[in-house]
């Protein structure tokens, strides 16, 4: 039986189908791995978008500069955006910033996208790395949003009146082209200007709002007081004649006035030299004031005590012939000199304020003479004798006070009792008489 050659055998022809179909498979997986460049070098990035438009591919370039830096690779959308896998080539990734952002653009009008890489205006010491995400990827708008969004008006649009219009602007624009280009360039520098104050021009109308809400708010009161307005208005109006009249006597106080500081301007310029060094005294002694007036005060109800009823309460003695109180001699002259003011006697004090001890018994016993002496007296002169009475103490007689027909008919008394002429009857002799007549009681101490 002859040999079947080894090719021609069932199983070879088996293996070599096999084979066969495996070397297509190899070739077919070969292909699409060239064109899907997995045997190519790539550091994978990641960029993420809000959406890609309508003619992105997995395969769009990604260019720098226009430079091609890298390819898509994968596109994937997550509901809030979309996520891109991006291959970097390595020989050009060393040449991509970090913070690099990209924007999705068309090549041409209508054509397809790529991925345009931004370097920012100030570039960083670190590059792009493996596993880096770029996060600002900006979207154009797409051309046809444009064309759909603007359908809808050309549609509503009469051809015939936009053709009227457009006619209308090409005869209004024919040659001006040269000051329409002028008025954009000069526009354009006006924007350039402005654009550094539209941070503080939108602070300014925030705070605008918050003004207009403020008056806003007042207006209520606002309307109530030009309300207010008028009513005043309407008076000022009723009573012209009397405001008439109280502006012409203000003019003449006014002439009056001004005539009166006329005459006395001089005067006017010299009272505060005048009254500067009165006041400086004033205000040396100012500490012993409070002391003085509580002084005055507390005196007022002995006072009253002593007029009460509209009768004098009065204790009255006479005093002896020696002792009695003399009059200044000529060459005394009482003067507060500079010396006097300087002396430790004239300091202010309260001495005894508001609460003197003194009585009848501890009468006040005056100054000192050394102080008599410091403003050009010789002595008291008998001033401080022992007063007639305290003013707390009452006694009897009361002594109702006489009109003058009564001490008139007392002096005839007297003058005929003690054989007095007219002029001899002392002023006292009324005084001590009267209490009697009306069936008083007159006591008389000789003073000690």
């Amino acid at each position: 039986m002859p040999r079947t050659p080894v090719l021609e055998r069932p199983s070879s022809l088996r293996v070599l189908g096999v084979g066969f179909v495996a070397l297509l498979v190899f070739f077919v997986w070969l292909t699409y791995a060239f064109f899907e460049k997995k045997f190519v070098d790539s550091v994978p990035v990641t960029m993420k978008a809000s959406n890609v438009g309508l003619s992105l591919g997995s395969d769009a370039d990604v260019k720098l500069r226009g430079m091609i830096v890298g390819q898509v690779r994968e596109v994937e959308t997550d509901g809030d955006g979309v996520t891109m896998q991006i291959a970097m080539d390595p020989d050009a990734i060393d040449s991509v910033p970090a913070d690099v952002s990209a924007r999705i653009v068309p090549k041409t009008l209508f054509g397809e996208k790529y991925v345009q890489l931004v370097a920012p205006e100030q570039v960083g010491d670190r590059t792009l790395q493996a596993g880096d995400v770029i996060e600002r990827a900006e979207v154009p708008i797409e051309v046809e949003t444009l064309l759909n969004n603007l359908y809808p008006v050309l549609e509503a649009v009469s051809p015939e009146d936009l053709g009227h219009t457009l006619s209308a602007l090409s005869t209004a624009l024919e040659g001006r082209g040269d000051r329409l280009g002028d008025m954009l360039v000069d526009l354009d520098a006006y924007l350039a200007e402005i654009n550094p104050e539209v941070p503080q021009l939108i602070d300014d109308v925030e705070k605008l709002g918050t003004v207009a809400d403020t008056y806003a708010d007042a207006m209520p009161d606002l309307g109530r007081l030009l309300s207010n307005a008028v009513v005043t208005g309407d008076t000022i109006v009723a009573k012209r004649s009397q405001l008439a009249a109280f502006f012409q006597e203000g003019d003449e106080l006014t002439g009056r006035l001004d005539a009166l500081l006329r005459a006395n301007e001089d005067n006017l310029v010299d009272l505060p030299a005048l009254s500067r060094e009165a006041l400086q005294i004033t205000a040396e002694y100012s500490r012993a004031f409070p002391c003085f007036l509580e002084g005055m005060a507390n005196i007022i109800p002995k006072l009253d005590d002593v007029y009460r009823d509209n009768t004098v309460h009065i204790k009255l003695e006479l005093l002896p012939l020696t002792g009695q109180p003399t009059g200044y001699e000529k060459d005394e002259r009482a003067a507060l000199t500079r010396k006097a003011l300087e002396s430790p006697l004239t300091d202010p004090t309260c001495l005894d304020l508001p609460n003197p001890p003194y009585d009848q018994e501890n009468p006040f016993p005056g100054g000192s003479a050394e102080l008599y002496e410091l403003v050009g007296l010789k002595g008291d002169h008998n001033k401080f004798r022992a007063p007639a009475g305290g003013l707390g103490e009452a006694v009897q007689p009361s002594v109702v006070t006489d009109g003058a027909a009564e001490r008139d008919a007392l002096d005839t008394l007297l003058r005929a009792q003690l054989g007095l002429g007219e002029a001899d009857v002392p002023d006292v002799g009324g005084l001590l008489l009267s209490p009697v007549v009306r069936g008083s009681e007159v006591r008389v101490d000789e003073a000690r």
